[in-house]
């Protein structure tokens, strides 16, 4: 759903003070700098680095309740706060104002009772932070959904300034019980990849195993890493951190921590620190000495995310209330002796962390600990204050999320420097973010804002403007519209019941509307586009299977598969094959550039010219690898171009050859072609929404790889001229 706007409630925010000193700012400000991942940055670090400071934070808006439960933390780019729900939908809000810009509802989520165990109730949607890539203007998360009577997990992607849908990938690994896994980690960005891990759901009811997934950003199969899957008594072993993500280093290597696996010989990979390559290849883990024990009794060292520094060790912290400090370079294997220390108490450590220099802040259950790492591993402190959320660093100080309350955290004592009541948590691992100038902190069903030194941000940033020629819509046969580049979108019918499909769409001249057209010949008109009349209820010799507008955009015209011509508003009738035996059905026409004609082209590639249009070469009589599905003409209409459904193209009188798909494996036909305005490149569509780009026609985006209720039937740009 685009566009939708909802009036904004902002509750009162119980401010109180606290003994403290002022945390030192940085001298720089970048009060526009993002938060796109889990914890900032694709390691996971958490460290705002805007210079921005909340000393005191102000209350800025609180978001109104949204359709679910939050588990995510809440992210930011282009003046917009991203969030997601149980409920399987994504938000975004005005980062000025908490307002709803969009929001988009991607799947049915599971009823937590079609689940055999689990903590999350009534329903199990999103759970782990979504990704954005601001380069690509998409945001990605998975949602967990009802196919039929079982549970599936896909991959979305969408757009951040519209909300559009532009990726549905299924992710589920291969032989899986898909109701006993649970997608809790965050997601991460690697190289054009989409990575994140699987585990099962709370209570780790079986068969389940742990797994790393990469999937490609604009759809494709997805790479697996099975975490116990290398051994016959291999189990569980999950992927789920405490809510953090795998995180990605400079080399693109994916790193992570494991649950607990089989409480039995030979070791089968759990309970460990990995590194990944980017291709999913094991390149070395950590397991200590202790994993038989701590598989029998349910201490996963990997509830909370390994803790990468930059003097090249590794920190990672579990169940086991114990510190491991590793080389990043030799993870040293099953058992090998590396510096530890006492952490956590009694409690667990859950959830992401932040580090600034050789310390690391992590997450306990009896509340924050800082740990020094160099040379080994020691306690400075435990945060008096109870707060257990995952930190971040922010201004100076730390802030942390314990029950319903936001912490302020002196970092080089623990000492409480402020609490902020914010309303009380769904989930059990909540933790705050810093974006474009705010201190963003999720509660059940809100997102709380607080702004600092920046003060409000400016409105949301528009979209940025397409590259040439790179505009262009796309119909489904539901009347679903899919608008890529500028061309805007002015409605349309998917979701309505139909008598007949779409089979055809026009622009209007201006490109701020257009119509559909039903085989049954009926007409749908959107934005500019005028109703001048249409088929719909009358009877016909043969189906219709496009249309044509005229120049001014006050008329069109339909044409039948017997090549019946009918004309409207202004479009003037130059003749037509009805009457006339046809060797094969007429798929498609072109209209003159003047107004004064069209031809009409057959799927044997045969051309029918009218009016003052010009005969300049078909296909009709020569073989053909498959059958023509489609026709464009030149902007000066001296030529035209026809296209088969394997993507060849065919092109007479002036239109030039640009390249064709002819000799591509297609994943589905291609059925329809569009030109660009100038007539030095076009575009080639198929029925999945792939897009096929040649001269100068630019790549606006495409529906390849993302899940269609019906097929695309028919592609339009922008009217030359």
């Amino acid at each position: 759903m685009l566009g939708i706007a909802t009036s904004l409630f902002v509750p009162a925010l119980a401010l109180v003070a606290g003994a403290g000193v002022a945390g030192g700012a940085s001298s720089h400000v970048n009060a526009s700098s993002s938060w796109t991942v889990y914890h900032g940055d694709p390691i996971g670090n958490g460290v705002d680095t805007s210079g921005v400071t909340f000393d005191p934070p102000h209350p800025a808006w609180t978001s109104a309740a949204l359709d679910g439960q939050i588990y995510g933390e809440p992210l930011e780019a282009a003046g917009r706060v991203f969030v997601a729900t149980e409920n399987d939908t994504l938000y975004a809000l005005a980062a000025d104002s908490g307002a709803v810009l969009w929001s988009t509802h991607v799947g049915t989520p599971v009823p937590s009772t079609a689940l055999p165990c689990g903590n999350i109730s009534p329903t199990v949607g999103i759970t782990g932070t979504p990704v954005v890539d601001a380069a690509r203007g998409e945001i990605f998360a998975v949602a967990d959904e009802m196919a039929g009577a079982s549970a599936s997990h896909v991959l979305v992607g969408v757009n951040i300034y519209t909300g559009a849908v532009e990726l549905e990938q299924p992710v589920d690994p291969p032989g899986s019980s898909t109701s006993h896994l649970l997608q809790r980690t965050a997601l991460n960005l690697d190289g054009g990849k989409v990575v994140f891990g699987f585990g099962g759901n709370n209570g780790d009811c079986m068969p389940y195993h742990g797994w790393i997934v990469s999937v490609p950003e604009g759809g494709g199969p997805p790479g697996y890493y099975d975490t116990t899957g290398a051994t016959s008594n291999g189990q569980m072993g999950a992927v789920w951190q405490g809510g953090a993500g795998p995180e990605v280093d400079a080399g693109g290597n994916i790193w992570a921590a494991t649950g607990n696996g089989a409480p039995s010989t030979p070791y089968d990979g759990s309970d460990s620190v990995v590194e990944l390559s980017p291709q999913l290849a094991r390149e070395q883990l950590f397991a200590p000495s202790s994993w038989l024990s701590d598989n029998s009794n349910d201490r996963d060292l990997g509830s909370a995310s390994p803790a990468l520094l930059a003097n090249g060790t590794v920190l990672q912290v579990g169940k086991s209330q114990t510190a491991y400090l590793l080389n990043q370079a030799n993870l040293g294997g099953v058992g090998p002796s590396v510096p530890t220390a006492a952490a956590c108490g009694s409690t667990d450590s859950d959830g992401g962390h932040a580090v600034v220099g050789t310390v690391v802040y992590i997450p306990c259950g009896s509340g924050i600990e800082a740990i020094q790492t160099n040379p080994t591993p020691s306690v400075l402190w435990q945060t008096p204050s109870g707060s257990s959320g995952p930190p971040i660093m922010a201004g100076g100080y730390l802030w942390s999320i314990g029950g319903s309350t936001l912490f302020q955290i002196h970092p080089s004592t623990g000492a409480v420097a402020g609490q902020f009541a914010i309303g009380a948590e769904a989930n059990h691992f909540p933790t705050p973010a810093v974006g474009d100038g705010l201190l963003l902190a999720p509660t059940s069903q809100q997102v709380v804002a607080f702004s600092g030194s920046a003060g409000l941000p400016g409105p949301p940033s528009p979209p940025p403007a397409a590259p040439p020629n790179s505009s262009y819509w796309m119909a489904a046969a539901d009347g679903g519209i899919f608008n890529f580049g500028n061309a805007g979108f002015f409605g349309s019918t998917g979701g309505l019941h139909l008598n007949r499909p779409v089979v055809g769409m026009a622009p209007t001249p201006s490109g701020n509307g257009y119509w559909l057209v039903a085989s049954d010949g009926g007409i749908f008109n959107f934005g500019d586009a005028g109703f001048f009349g249409s088929m719909g209820g009358q009877r016909l010799n043969a189906p219709i299977v496009g249309m044509a507008a005229t120049p001014d955009g006050d008329g069109y015209w339909l044409v039948a598969s017997d090549g019946g011509i009918f004309s409207f508003g202004d479009a003037r009738f130059f003749g037509s094959t009805g009457g006339l035996h046809l060797n094969r059905p007429v798929v498609g026409m072109a209209p003159a550039p003047g107004g004064l004609g069209y031809w009409l082209v057959a799927s044997d590639g045969g051309i029918f010219s009218f009016g003052n249009t010009r005969f300049y070469g078909s296909m009709g009589g020569r073989p053909l690898n498959r059958p023509v599905v489609g026709v464009a003409a030149t902007p000066d209409g001296l030529g035209y171009w026809l296209v088969a459904s394997d993507g060849g193209i065919f092109d007479f009188g002036d239109a030039g050859f640009y390249g064709s798909a002819g000799s591509v494996p297609l994943n589905r036909p291609a059925v329809g072609m569009a030109a660009t305005p100038d007539g030095r490149g076009y575009w080639i569509v198929a029925s999945d929404g792939g897009i096929f780009n040649y001269g100068d026609a630019g790549f606006g985006g495409s529906e390849g790889g993302a899940r269609l209720n019906q097929p695309v039937v028919a592609i339009s740009g922008p009217r030359a001229g």
